[in-house]
């Protein structure tokens, strides 16, 4: 089935679910007490205050979804320990921590890894504990706080919106309809389906490049060099690029893939395009390694100088603002002609401002030690 086709189809069901009464989350009205009864992201019904007005947040990029969804931060009483001045990082690749600085104000939950104190908590006056989470295990931890504070824990589900798109569509509907934002959300789901589709239809008539496209410098708890790969990356999918990793399998739901130098070479792609992330890793890195190790200076990429760099679009998370402004960079250097009339700056803080509420492109530039979206010279 054509992916543009799929991608509309998720979205219809997204807006359908968020029309319906009750929708997909089962928010349902209690006995007139300001509150309702919500089933959350894992099947947990819990019994929650209606628009709470005082709300405590907790897991890795937690605060991601409520920047998303605009939620006033004066309703946000304590935040994940990442998200806090206790976790300052000294070059933030997050859109939504740049766009929202005053978001390191907030007192944090807990300690590091997601561990809440539930007397910062109790402390915090929060009326419900939000907590983002990827699998079922978090389950039992959110019953234990739940019962051991009295305050009502909701799990919602973090993932990549392009390859779990109906999980995360559901997961952002559930935290609108609790935090009546349901019609920020349309304009949201709106959006992002207007900038794919303005992807797709630039590649439509386009033959399927047959140049053998590779991204590395993936970061995926933590930061990794040439190694770190995503067989799925969005760039790649919605551009319909040659993505040399594509048929590597046993990924998960991490869409992350650390594969051997062996593998690159035999892969021999004629493009590259390198994560900044890896700035930040051990031994210096994606580029570090490309302009020193003799090995990949007989990569057809390498010896072409096509070597490019694009924005890390995980930390903490998948920022999909982030994919969507590496989508049109990459458009412009695998496909120029069609996407000629594309001003980068312009487009990306078009995106940051639409999905973060802030113009952070150039930020994150300096962040990147000015290398963003760039031939690397090796």
């Amino acid at each position: 089935m054509n992916k543009k086709i799929i991608s509309l189809f998720f979205a219809g069901l997204c807006v359908l679910a968020l029309c319906m009464c009750a929708g997909c989350v089962g928010g349902t009205p209690d006995a007139g007490d300001g509150t309702i009864n919500i089933t959350d992201s894992f099947g947990r019904v819990v019994t929650i205050p209606d628009n709470p007005d005082k709300i405590a947040v907790s897991g890795s990029g937690s605060m991601r979804y409520f920047v998303y969804l605009d939620v006033d931060l004066d309703r946000v009483v304590a935040v994940d320990y990442s998200d806090s001045a206790l976790n300052i990082y000294p070059e933030d690749p997050r859109p939504y921590m740049l766009a929202n600085p005053e978001i390191l104000n907030i007192s944090a939950v807990g300690a590091s890894r997601g561990v809440v104190d539930g007397e910062k908590l109790l402390t915090s006056g929060a009326e419900i504990l939000f907590i983002a989470a990827s699998s079922e295990a978090s389950i039992e931890s959110a019953n234990e706080i739940q019962d051991k504070t009295g305050i009502p824990v909701v799990l919602f589900y973090t993932g990549d919106y392009v390859t779990q798109k109906e999980k995360v569509c559901d997961s952002l509907e559930m935290l609108a309809e609790i935090m009546h934002k349901e019609t920020r959300y349309q304009d949201l789901l709106t959006y992002f389906t207007s900038v794919e589709n303005d992807l797709t239809s630039r590649v439509a008539n386009v033959p399927t490049s047959d140049e053998r496209a590779y991204v590395g410098g993936i970061s995926y708890r933590g930061e990794h060099g040439l190694d770190g790969t995503n067989p799925t990356y969005y760039p790649f999918t919605v551009l319909h690029a040659n993505n040399v990793a594509s048929n590597l399998s046993n990924v998960g739901q991490t869409e992350y893939a650390q594969v051997s130098k062996e593998q690159i070479l035999a892969w021999d792609p004629e493009i590259i395009f390198v994560g900044l992330g890896t700035l930040n890793a051990a031994g210096g890195g994606a580029i570090y390694e490309l302009k020193n190790d003799v090995s990949y200076k007989t990569l057809t990429a390498v010896k072409t100088g096509e070597v490019y760099t694009v924005n890390p679009d995980i930390s903490a998370g998948a920022n999909y603002e982030t994919q969507l402004v590496n989508a049109y960079y990459i458009g412009t250097v695998l496909y120029p002609k069609q996407f000629a009339d594309v001003d980068l700056a312009k487009k990306a803080d078009e995106i940051y401002n639409k999905v973060v509420g802030g113009d952070v492109y150039e930020e994150l530039k300096e962040h990147m030690n000015g290398l963003s979206y760039q031939k690397i010279g090796l």
